[in-house]
């Protein structure tokens, strides 16, 4: 499954939030979470904060469905060079 999850965000070609990743992997988020965080401990992934760095400079981010869903707003994960 590890190995699932790093191979999604390599096809994504850049960041991902936890709740895509969930969704994608059809993998409930607090599972998705654990991994997500022994991949950062190892080293594989990078946590890079609550907002995807689009949505910051994005006109639509306050009318956006992610961020009203919650999605944007959680945790963001890359994987590391």
């Amino acid at each position: 499954m590890l190995s699932r999850v790093l191979k999604e965000l390599e096809g994504a070609g850049g960041p991902l939030d936890l709740s895509e990743m969930s969704r994608r992997l059809e993998v409930e988020r607090s599972a998705l979470d654990g991994m997500l965080q022994l991949l950062v401990r190892r080293g594989r992934l990078r946590e890079i904060g609550p907002v995807a760095p689009t949505c910051e400079h994005c006109s639509s981010r306050l009318s956006c469905a992610r961020v009203q869903d919650g999605g944007a707003l959680g945790k963001v994960y890359e994987l590391v060079d």
